[in-house]
């Protein structure tokens, strides 16, 4: 059967039918306890907060015409008095992770990338996942709110949310992020995943992380109000084989739920290393935000013959990452005192050898921000998740392996040294030595032990 006909509605009493099952009932209550629901009619949501807390207050959605129906990650004491409450943290219980996988141009992608999800939360020690089918064009990926510890560093993970939940995710996508560049790119949508940043496999073919407040997944066994298929639970290790035509209404079984099953802080491993992972995004903020601190402005400007091989790489022109590109240049030459006429010169000049130039309205807008700055920032790090690396750019000569950041190699090169001294870092456990914090916790962790951080003198 097509796609197309699987998208035409039932009829309604085949609806009705579908949902009076005791099958689809019974999944249904067995996930709604606790949780928020939200029904769905054919003229769009019913009101919230609801709840089914008894057979018969689902059978009355049902009866109202329900064709679909949603329910929160959130667990909380009572989901029909969130409105009446200032903080929700006080009433909710917990929250269960449900990984959105939705690719819109190819099923088969979608089944990749939700394989990819699974084999990256089994190597985080999680083993009791559970899987669905969306019911369009992907997969929802669940683990249970036990999973997870009830505290992180005195913090309960009830009260982290949405931000360790989005954060999850956020981890998950950037260790991914390689291999989904290459899974896109092995089903033929390479170009559909370029961006002026750079490639975007997530605008192909997305791991949701736009968590919010109230946050709704399509409850196990409903219908989707588009396809018209049923949210189908599968086996892990079954996606590989599994056709959207499976989950038609007429055609499944109701011997597997969702989110019915866990291991008590099976999770922990995962939290911790989101957690890490946020904590040095946070830090790569900060480090931003007081570069400009370790720098200052000289009176003549460096010449050309000591800036970094990487920034004379990016001034022969560039096929992506042109933006990106950009703010690097204009705060490279600002640190190093550069004229706003010989910058902009040199920012003109280097968008003519672009292989495609920048919008000249763009350009313009940005030089005149940057002009109406009066604090003078310098370009990322090296080790900037997004840029030079990733922007293939990065030459890493022997001075530039040494230091941070493009400022830091012209001040040296040119004999400058207004740079302040950076504290060191030694593992505890080899001795090696590290400048920045990053790479030292990166390192550590890999010679399986938390240690003590020793700052060398």
């Amino acid at each position: 059967m097509s796609d197309e006909e699987n998208s035409r509605k039932p009829q309604d009493w085949k609806i009705r039918q579908y949902y009076e099952q005791d099958e689809v009932k019974q999944h249904i209550l067995e996930t709604a306890e606790y949780r928020e629901i939200a029904p769905t009619y054919p003229n769009g949501y019913g009101r919230r907060p609801d709840a089914i807390n008894f057979p018969g207050d689902y059978l009355n959605f049902v009866d109202d015409g329900a064709v679909s129906f949603h329910s929160s990650v959130e667990r909380w004491k009572n989901p029909l008095l969130i409105d009446d409450v200032s903080d929700l943290s006080n009433l909710r219980t917990g929250w269960d992770l449900v990984i959105d996988i939705d690719c819109d141009p190819s099923f088969e992608l979608a089944k990749d990338t939700a394989e990819l999800v699974i084999e990256e939360l089994r190597q985080h020690g999680i083993e009791e996942i559970s899987v669905k089918f969306s019911g369009n064009r992907g997969f929802h990926i669940g683990v249970r709110s036990e999973a997870f510890p009830k505290k992180v560093n005195d913090k309960e993970v009830a009260k982290m949310y949405p931000a360790l939940p989005r954060g999850i995710i956020q981890y998950i996508r950037d260790d991914l992020k390689d291999r989904m560049v290459e899974k896109v790119r092995d089903h033929g949508f390479e170009e559909e995943m370029k961006t002026d940043d750079g490639n975007d496999p997530y605008s192909v073919s997305d791991i949701e992380n736009n968590w919010g407040q109230r946050h709704l997944f399509r409850m196990p066994y409903s219908l989707h109000d588009s396809s018209w298929l049923v949210s189908l639970p599968i086996n892990p290790d079954e996606i590989g084989g599994f056709e959207r035509s499976d989950a038609q209404m007429d055609k499944v079984s109701f011997e597997k739920g969702f989110l019915d099953s866990f291991k008590e802080n099976e999770a922990k491993t995962l939290v911790v290393q989101a957690m890490d992972f946020l904590e040095e995004q946070q830090e790569q903020i900060e480090e931003r935000r007081n570069l400009n601190k370790e720098f200052d402005t000289p009176d003549e400007v460096i010449e050309e013959e000591n800036w970094p091989p990487t920034i004379m790489n990016i001034l022969d022109g560039l096929a992506d990452g042109r933006k990106r590109a950009l703010l690097i240049l204009i705060n490279f030459f600002r640190t190093i005192g550069m004229g706003w006429e010989e910058l902009e010169s040199r920012i003109w000049n280097w968008n003519d050898e672009n292989k495609e130039p920048l919008r000249e309205s763009y350009v313009k807008s940005q030089l005149n921000w940057h002009r109406r700055q009066d604090e003078v920032v310098p370009p990322p790090n090296y080790d900037a998740n997004g840029y030079y690396k990733d922007m293939q750019v990065y030459e890493g000569d022997n001075l530039e392996e040494q230091v941070s950041n493009p400022v830091t190699y012209a001040f040296r090169k040119s004999g400058g040294g207004n740079e302040q001294e950076t504290d060191m870092y030694a593992c505890p456990y080899c001795g090696k030595e590290y400048k920045q914090k990053k790479s030292f916790k990166k390192h550590v962790r890999q010679c399986d032990g938390d240690g003590e951080v020793k700052r060398l003198d």
